[in-house]
């Protein structure tokens, strides 16, 4: 999928109004009418980019109303989504909640001048992962799937090889409802494939909340994998709410990460060569 937007979720709910998901096929189109649709009404007002601030505090820390404003949405779509699935037997094998979690970063990039000029797409398959040469020594290119993805589409040629088209990624971000140990090294391998094949891409995690001992996010500082973990809640409680901080600092991590992409790249010729990542 590469429309330069996806909407994960949304494609999930038609899906299964599609297939008569359970036999749900008249609950599930009056969910996707009455709570999903007013909620994507509510979150299309948000303007991302405004710097009106929030009265709240937030332990010292400023946050812009429409994070606060969005994260009000984004849980209360997640109760009627928890509600929801109680009610009609829906497991969470079949991604109806997970999938939102993924929707969510399109919101808060979709405006972004790179996504709507379209000089930068969203993208979530075929992410280029590296390049190989098969047993005909013609090469290939190795792709992998990613939750979230802020990537170049550039036509290449190989040789007298036909153009292919190669998502080339800017940021990538591995999303889950929780993060385990077992998630984790996962979450690194995949994060390791992006980097080795485009170093200068950055990798992201989105998670609902961690289930991981502090140790293992120590280690992962001495891993250049990965640039940065995010976690929308305190814990795995229901209620538990999402912090519009975290939704603030995720945001601008990653207008910053594509503005340093597409700034004019300058040689440094003395000082520091080698920068943190």
């Amino acid at each position: 999928m590469g429309d330069n937007v996806l909407y994960v979720h949304e494609g999930n709910v038609l899906g299964k109004i599609e297939n008569d998901y359970h036999h749900k096929r008249k609950e599930l189109k009056e969910f996707y009418e009455n709570k999903y649709l007013i909620m994507r009404k509510s979150i299309d007002s948000i303007d991302f980019s405004s710097q009106e601030l929030s009265t709240k505090d937030y332990g010292g820390a400023s946050v812009r109303k429409c994070f606060e404003d969005a994260a009000v949405i984004f849980d209360q779509y997640f109760t009627e989504i928890r509600d929801f699935s109680k009610s009609n037997g829906i497991t969470a094998q079949s991604k109806f909640a997970s999938t939102y979690y993924e929707e969510i970063s399109s919101y808060l990039f979709r405006d972004l001048p790179e996504i709507k000029n379209q000089k930068l797409g969203i993208y979530n398959h075929k992410i280029y992962a590296g390049m190989k040469v098969d047993s005909r020594f013609q090469i290939s290119i190795i792709t992998k799937d990613v939750d979230f993805c802020i990537a170049k589409k550039v036509p290449v040629i190989f040789g007298t090889q036909k153009s292919i088209d190669v998502i080339v990624p800017v940021v990538a971000v591995e999303i889950k409802t929780y993060l385990d140990a077992t998630m984790f090294g996962e979450v690194k391998s995949s994060g390791g494939a992006i980097r080795s094949a485009c170093p200068q891409s950055r990798v992201y995690v989105l998670m609902g909340y961690k289930d991981l001992k502090f140790e293992h996010i120590i280690a992962a500082r001495q891993d250049a994998t990965l640039s940065e973990m995010f976690a929308l809640r305190k814990d795995k409680k229901n209620g538990t709410p999402i912090e519009p901080f975290v939704l603030q600092q995720y945001y601008d991590e990653i207008v910053l990460a594509i503005k340093k992409a597409t700034s004019k790249d300058v040689e440094v010729k003395y000082g520091r060569l080698l920068f943190p990542t």
